[in-house]
């Protein structure tokens, strides 16, 4: 056995060493290959066919002959020949001019389009701030005849054709834009907007002086009613009721190509959905997203919530319902019953509590309907809250023109220079609830010449208002009359007539929510983002 191992470690050693020989005669083989190369030495080709010389001349698909320079850098740097037709040899220059010229082809250069028109945005804004390379014909410090004219022109709802004897300056017309009415009024606090009013560390003893607290009631129940009556008679385009929780959007017939009084109420939640049902008001929720009825049941969030069991009901009429009679012939008992109606229940609220604070939760009530949303606001005790700094305080009304019990308040100003990507601005920043005819009323003031940026603070919870499409009525589009109709009508509503036409265009491309809108000069266009 010794001897038979020893012979095998011979083997094994003798192997090792022809092996050996055998890499090293590989690698003085690739080394000289090599050495050819880089000296440009040539060499045959170890590819070609052993077989007749001329057979291998006349074959057209042998492309690199015999003589050819096969090394690395004559490949980086061939062409095809003269007289070629197509791509017969593969190069690599022939592939990066290749895909030079698809890339030429695919780039295309887009620049930005502007428009001759500026949207209408329904969302409420805390902030505004106009920016401009120039000087802006308007400032922060007015004169008396400019205060004067600008509150006389905002109250009598003036404009620039209407004969008087009013100061027109741009200072004056500035201030007339910065100007809006609102109600309650209350200076030691900031009602606008309410939902950063739960951050204020004011104290409030409102709520606990009940003279105080119905008084302020009193007073907001007329001025709602007098700001009813006005868009009811299209003397007013529209106005706002900013609760703590929720805000009401009134708008009159004609605008956006409602053809009747409408409200918009986000958001919403299920408890207040279900307080509207029960005061029987019909509404609609235009931007829920539908649901597949995998369920097996629908959402009680529809128009016209469906025949629930009333209080007053015998409850041994659920037990007779042909569900259960049915789940019962299948051999279920009671209480398995019980737990399936309880997990059917379960299911339905938290469907219908999914798109609460959201903006599918909008509410839309149209026509008759809104009459009843208007009592239903006035009674309506969770409109007011209880609690916190604003305790017992309704809510605040904002209207781009006068009515009963409102105060007449400004936009604050602040006049400043910036200094943004190595350029100076001249920049002016107003701070207040913003309404969407004030923004029209700047750019229509503002000199076709002069290039314009504003950027906005929005009020979140109010976005969905310009979400909005009036699609059941976009078939009648094309009937310009209905426009035309609804601007007439609208003519005593306060508006100017170049911002009114846009308000009542039924188009849906004039909605549209932005934070940021520019004017530019050259060609008269608007861009917004």
């Amino acid at each position: 056995m010794k001897l038979h191992k020893l012979k095998q470690k011979k083997k094994a050693l003798q192997a090792r060493i022809n092996q050996s020989a055998l890499n090293n005669s590989t690698n003085n083989q690739n080394t000289s290959v090599f050495e050819d190369i880089f000296s440009g030495k040539k060499r045959k080709n170890p590819f070609i066919v052993n077989s007749d010389p001329k057979k291998n001349k006349n074959d057209a698909s042998c492309v690199l002959e015999e003589s050819t320079d096969q090394t690395l850098f004559k490949l980086l740097n061939q062409t095809a020949p003269s007289g070629s037709t197509g791509s017969s040899i593969t190069s690599f220059n022939n592939i990066l001019s290749k895909l030079e010229t698809e890339k030429e082809e695919i780039v295309e250069i887009v620049k930005a389009q502007g428009e001759n028109w500026l949207p209408i945005d329904w969302t409420l804004k805390r902030k505004a701030r106009l920016l401009s390379a120039k000087p802006f014909p308007w400032n922060q410090k007015l004169k008396i005849s400019e205060e004067a004219s600008g509150i006389t022109a905002h109250t009598r709802c003036l404009d620039d054709n209407t004969g008087t004897t009013l100061d027109t300056s741009p200072n004056a017309k500035f201030y007339q834009c910065c100007l809006y009415w609102q109600q309650p009024s209350l200076p030691w606090l900031s009602l606008f907007p309410r939902s950063y009013a739960k951050t204020q560390p004011t104290t409030n003893s409102i709520a606990a002086n009940a003279v105080i607290r119905d008084s302020l009631q009193t007073a907001w129940s007329d001025s709602l009613r007098s700001l009813y009556q006005l868009i009811r008679t299209r003397q007013c385009p529209y106005f706002y009721a900013c609760a703590n929780n929720f805000t009401v959007l009134f708008r009159a017939a004609g605008v956006c190509g409602f053809g009747d009084v409408h409200a918009l109420i986000t958001p919403t939640t299920r408890g207040f959905r279900q307080m509207l049902r029960q005061e029987e008001i019909e509404f609609s929720m235009p931007l829920k997203k539908k649901r597949n009825s995998d369920l097996g049941y629908e959402t009680l969030d529809s128009t016209v919530s469906e025949a629930t069991m009333d209080d007053e009901d015998d409850p041994l009429e659920d037990e007779e319902a042909p569900g259960e009679q049915w789940l019962k012939s299948m051999g279920i008992n009671s209480e398995d019953i019980k737990q399936i109606n309880y997990t059917q229940e379960k299911l339905k609220h938290k469907a219908e509590c999914e798109v609460d604070h959201s903006e599918q939760s909008l509410v839309l009530v149209e026509d008759v309907e809104v009459h009843a949303l208007y009592n239903f606001l006035i009674n309506c005790k969770s409109a007011t809250s209880l609690t916190g700094p604003l305790a017992g305080i309704p809510p605040t009304l904002l209207a781009p023109v006068a009515f009963y019990g409102a105060s007449l308040n400004s936009l604050k100003v602040r006049e400043s220079k910036v200094h943004l990507e190595d350029s100076d601005y001249y920049s002016l920043e107003l701070a207040g609830p913003i309404l969407p005819s004030t923004i029209h009323n700047l750019f229509t003031i503002n000199s076709p010449e002069h290039n314009l940026t504003m950027t906005f603070s929005n009020v979140l919870s109010t976005e969905a208002f310009s979400k909005v499409k009036h699609k059941k009525r976009l078939s009648e589009i094309e009937n310009k009359g209905d426009a035309v109709f609804s601007k007439e009508n609208l003519s005593d509503c306060g508006l100017l007539p170049k911002v009114l036409k846009h308000f009542c265009a039924p188009e849906p491309k004039y909605l549209t929510n932005f934070e940021c809108l520019k004017y530019t000069g050259d060609n008269k266009t608007y861009t917004w983002v």
